[in-house]
């Protein structure tokens, strides 16, 4: 019990005991410097600096931009990860809304009236020679009535082929100088604006009550599916692309609740 006790207060007097600490050169066993310490000092010294070191790496990491480079710490609004898949999240969303207005236009187009095959097996009003007649019906391609509506010209030029059902020719050819614009019809959405093998550039506008105005082979598109265009706004420029074209010119269709119209007879392109 007394040897334990005698070596506590060995060690506390060692605490208060002088230390002297020596520099001397290697060569020439000079001193060069020399310092005088209590043990107790240098332990504080120790202590103080390992808690001064922990309050400065807390510092740099909460209120220094070195916070971004630890893993799960920071503002996550401020890390640049984020913001880059959250751009590509915002874009994402913006091609899924163009594609949806890109299809339900086609569905417009190619089934106006909503008819299912579901529709079609349970009603039996609808006979075969009727859903002919509303797949294609020249009579009523030739006579139908857009007085309503107030176009705009796409271009001025020369006719070069007309439109002719028989021959599956469902539109207008136009020719026109290099480098033409082509104006929007009417107010609409662009439902397709893509390249084909055969038709190469081709823009597709969705106006009001089922009308669709369609303009191939041409060199430059403008507008992207899913845009708006206003009436009389540039949506293409007059080229020669895809497998169907022999020259500089525009091909313009014009269909109604999915049945093809003259162009010629709504507008005029001279």
């Amino acid at each position: 019990m007394s040897s334990s006790q005698e070596n506590r207060k060995t060690f506390k007097a060692k605490l208060y005991d002088k230390y002297r600490l020596v520099i001397i050169d290697d060569d020439t066993l000079k001193e060069i410097r020399s310092t005088r310490f209590l043990l107790i000092n240098l332990i504080i010294g120790i202590v103080a600096s390992v808690i001064l070191i922990m309050l400065l790496s807390y510092s740099l990491i909460s209120f220094t931009p070195m916070k971004h480079l630890v893993p799960g710490y920071g503002d996550i609004t401020n890390n640049k990860v984020y913001m880059e898949l959250s751009q590509k999240i915002d874009m994402l969303e913006k091609d899924i809304s163009a594609q949806r207005t890109y299809t339900e236009g086609f569905k417009n187009f190619l089934n106006p009236s909503g008819t299912t095959i579901e529709d079609l097996s349970t009603n039996h009003s609808i006979s075969e020679n009727n859903s002919k007649e509303l797949a294609y019906n020249p009579t009523f391609s030739k006579s139908f009535s857009l007085e309503h509506y107030y176009f705009c010209n796409p271009l001025k030029g020369e006719v070069s082929a007309e439109f002719n059902l028989d021959k599956g020719h469902y539109g207008v050819d136009v020719v026109a100088p290099k480098n033409t614009a082509i104006l929007n019809i009417l107010d609409g959405v662009v439902i397709n604006s893509d390249w084909s093998d055969k038709t190469g550039h081709t823009i597709s506008v969705q106006h009001s009550g089922n009308l669709i105005s369609i303009f191939k082979h041409n060199s430059v598109l403008l507008k992207k599916t899913g845009e708006r265009v206003k009436k009389g706004e540039a949506v293409a420029i007059i080229g020669n692309t895809g497998e169907l074209s022999s020259g500089p010119h525009v091909h313009f269709e014009l269909w109604h609740d999915g049945i093809a119209l003259d162009p010629s007879k709504y507008l005029s392109f001279n």
